[in-house]
């Protein structure tokens, strides 16, 4: 991680991933809510939606407590604007592509697709091989 993330933020990016905890915040941030029990993940549709079923189950299960869900209070967005948060994103993807990792590893490690990772690639590829440069 190039940034620490705020509490709840950061079990989260252990359980589920960092994009997964970004994306929950940039959602949610700043507001109380229900994660279930993993009996009644259905209950919980937007986290669905927002971080697809395998890793809200996950999530949930990790904040279950004696077979119930439990109401955390999620951390503002810590990104600020959407195109901050994919930057954050992509500088994670071009840090540990740096580090050596197989986009595999880095799409496990971020909670990313490899395709993800590859498109991410190849736009700091493009950029590095621009002569010109933006000026924007």
């Amino acid at each position: 991680m190039t940034e620490k993330l705020p509490g709840v933020l950061a079990e989260i990016a252990e359980v589920a991933g960092e994009t997964a905890a970004l994306m929950i915040s940039a959602r949610r941030g700043g507001q109380r809510v229900y994660f279930p029990s993993t009996k009644f993940l259905h209950k919980a549709q937007w986290l669905v939606e927002c971080v697809g079923h395998d890793l809200a189950a996950k999530i949930c299960a990790h904040f279950e407590v004696d077979g119930r869900g439990q109401r955390i209070d999620i951390p503002l967005h810590v990104g600020g604007t959407y195109r901050q948060f994919v930057r954050s994103v992509a500088e994670r993807v071009h840090k540990l592509d740096r580090d050596g990792k197989s986009s595999t590893e880095i799409a496990q490690q971020l909670g990313l697709t490899q395709r993800t990772v590859h498109r991410h690639r190849a736009r700091h590829q493009q950029r590095k091989n621009d002569k010109q440069g933006k000026l924007f």
